[in-house]
């Protein structure tokens, strides 16, 4: 059932920070490491202050002034200062957890010179010793003099980045029994390891993942320092197998954390090293870049809190779900929204466009919806039929040209929203010609329809593009097929005749079928939530918002018809989805709303459209008036509020810039009889967006 939880978990816990040894998860074996800088004492001293609830973000212009404002969160007089080149990740990756077993922060520097911001953070620390990471090269002599005139400065290098990782674990660490092994080739899978390090207080060990050893130097190291037990942050792609083989053929015990993305890995890092309530303070860092994470990752160590890293505008599921295990009152953020967003700040699920889940179970929420509420549409058609750009041939039935070759063809979208509102219009006049023209679409719906296993499908037989990416024909949408019910619906309530019945009937099997192969389908379940997909085809689902609603109401009004339970489950599953996962990726603050959720491509201005914008609104109060439920109005006001169109009492609830035409008068244009196949050609629109 859905949970209207803050997005911040508030859990109640304190955090002893010890000198030494840090409360973390049973993945590696617990241990007390000596450090070699300081004694116990000075680090205890050094201990940071804590976060306060909710999100804390710390940024600044540049990544060495992002790594100033987390240096910040140190009083003065820490025991030690890393000093780390900002333009590559192996250094300060080895740096990070000898940083946070000291008690001192991780700052970064350019490699020729020492930003004036860096060198000012220096004086306020008064550190009592600088450990500079890294040959020349990565930091230049004058940075080092320059470092040396501030404290007691010492640096730490060898003829390569390993090399440089063995001094730093030489120089910092005396004993511990556990030790984390990540590539030096790339930084991704070891982002997250440097935070867990850090907080087991154990060393990160660089090796070359592509080889299938490490040297005897390394694996002497680990012995030196009385290592058990290891853990390889990626998979085999990051850390070769070989590898593996080697430390468990010594004697060491391995464990490997890799999932299929860096994003799966950091939460399986994660959730071995931070189990429920082991911290009070999650930290959160774009995966795209290292700066940021590895500044963060001495803090996050010494505070014994898990580094996650997430895309630009939402979080993994698997990131959010391990920070959703932890349960942490405070959650800091590294860098400005340019690269972590507000969105992605608070824990908001990203939608990846996965096709393979069943259509068994998804999360529900115990509405108790309201046959007597005004109906979907009741306020606003679909379309105005006095529109003079609506064209209707000898018959009566909708014309659609397709833009690109100019050809008439089938949209079923345009008939079932002209049928709806003709049906209105009937009621409202009782002319009978606007019932003709509601039974000629409902009749041409039913004659291009195809058969999945007893359920009417109602294909788009015109290749569609969009950003970058054509669907190929045929191709169906969840938005035409409840769209097409509510037709039917209506209809039949209307005549009483029993074809509409039939037609509703079958339309509404369409929803209960997966994904199978080309056959037809538009229902999908992502992430434990219901998607109605706008464009069911051979490119990944968009997860169109206003189509996801328009399906909706279709479901609602064969549910008040029949009171089918399954309609209303599917409806009320798809009511959830909006308010859980598809809303808080659709707003932009302050400005017009995403068209669609599919992760990251859809988080885009291309992707912004103002039109659409105030038919989420409108669709909101929908929803709002249909499930008793006020979480739909306070969206639409916030919508409402971050852009109100001028015109927005006069705008068509669904517009259809794919719909050409003149009039809406009858003209002399050849009826259209079902074709079969798809037609040949590219182009043609389903609610086309203006890029």
């Amino acid at each position: 059932m859905r949970s209207r939880a803050a997005s911040t978990i508030v859990i109640a816990f304190a955090l002893a920070l010890v000198a030494q040894v840090a409360v973390v998860g049973s993945g590696p074996a617990q241990a007390s490491p000596g450090a070699s800088v300081t004694s116990a004492a000075s680090a205890a001293s050094a201990a940071p202050a804590p976060f306060p609830a909710g999100i804390t973000r710390l940024s600044g212009a540049s990544r060495y002034e992002t790594a100033v404002a987390v240096s910040k969160r140190y009083a003065p007089r820490v025991p030690v200062v890393y000093v780390a080149s900002g333009a590559d990740f192996p250094d300060a990756l080895s740096a990070a957890s000898a940083a946070a077993l000291a008690g001192g922060p991780l700052l970064l520097t350019a490699p020729g010179g020492l930003p004036s911001a860096v060198g000012a953070e220096l004086k306020r620390l008064r550190p009592a010793a600088i450990r500079v990471v890294g040959g020349s090269g990565a930091v230049s002599q004058s940075v080092a003099t320059a470092l040396a005139r501030i404290a007691p400065t010492k640096r730490l290098a060898g003829r390569d980045r390993y090399a440089t990782g063995l001094a730093i674990l030489k120089a910092a660490f005396t004993s511990s029994d556990h030790a984390i092994i990540a590539t030096g080739r790339t930084f991704p899978d070891a982002l997250a390891a440097s935070g867990a390090a850090g907080a087991r207080r154990s060393p990160v060990v660089l090796v070359d993942g592509a080889v299938s050893s490490v040297p005897p130097a390394t694996m002497a190291a680990l012995a030196k320092l009385g290592i058990t037990s290891v853990a390889i942050a990626g998979g085999t792609g990051a850390v070769n197998d070989g590898i593996r083989r080697q430390l468990q053929n010594t004697g060491y015990t391995v464990k490997r954390y890799g999932g299929a993305t860096r994003y799966d890995t950091a939460a399986l890092i994660n959730r071995a090293y931070f189990p429920a309530g082991s911290s009070s303070t999650t930290f959160l860092a774009t995966g795209l870049d290292f700066p940021d994470a590895l500044a963060a990752a001495a803090l996050a160590g010494r505070l014994a809190a898990p580094l996650n890293v997430t895309p630009r505008d939402c979080v993994h599921p698997a990131v959010g779900d391990a920070i959703d295990a932890v349960g942490a009152q405070s959650a800091v953020v590294l860098g400005g929204t340019a690269v972590v967003s507000n969105t992605a700040a608070a824990n908001t699920r990203c939608v990846y466009p996965v096709t393979d889940q069943p259509l068994t179970s998804w999360a529900l929420t115990p509405w108790t919806l309201n046959a007597q509420a005004a109906a979907p549409y009741s306020d606003r058609p679909p379309v105005n039929v006095a529109d003079p750009s609506i064209k209707l041939d000898s018959t009566g039935l909708r014309i659609y040209l397709r833009r690109d070759t100019g050809a008439r063809a089938d949209h079923p979208v345009a008939y079932a929203q002209y049928g709806i509102s003709a049906l209105m219009e009937y009621e409202r006049t009782g002319k009978k010609v606007w019932l003709d023209r509601a039974v000629r679409q409902g009749k041409r719906l039913i004659d291009l329809h195809t058969e999945r296993n007893g359920a009417w499908w109602y294909p788009y037989s015109f290749p569609w593009t969009y950003y970058e990416r054509t669907i190929s024909a045929p191709w169906y949408s969840g938005m035409a097929q409840g769209q097409a019910l509510s037709l039917f619906v209506r209809l039949a309530e209307e005549t009483g005749e029993k074809r509409w019945n039939t037609a509703a009937d079958r339309t509404w099997t369409s929803f209960s079928q997966a994904k199978a192969g080309k056959a037809p389908s538009s229902t999908l379940v992502i992430d434990n939530h219901l998607y109605f997909e706008e464009y069911a085809g051979d490119q990944p689902p968009l997860l169109v918002l206003n189509g996801q609603i328009f399906a909706m109401f279709g479901l609602y009004d064969y549910w008040r018809h029949t009171g089918n339970p399954e309609a209303a489950r599917y409806f009320t599953g798809g009511a959830t989805t909006v308010l859980e996962r598809m809303m808080p990726l659709v707003r932009v603050k302050g400005g017009v709303s995403y068209y669609c959720v599919q992760a990251t491509y859809c988080h885009s201005p291309l992707w912004q459209n103002q039109t659409y914008h105030v038919i989420h609104s409108w669709q909101l109060d929908t929803l709002a008036r249909l499930t008793g439920d006020a979480d739909f109005t306070v969206w639409a006001d916030r919508l409402r509020a971050d852009w109100q169109a001028p015109d927005a009492s006069t705008r068509r609830v669904a517009p259809e810039d794919g719909v050409d035409g003149d009039s809406g008068d009858i003209v002399p244009v050849p009826e259209l009889t079902p074709e079969p196949g798809p037609r040949a050609g590219t182009g043609g629109d389903l609610n086309w967006i203006e890029p």
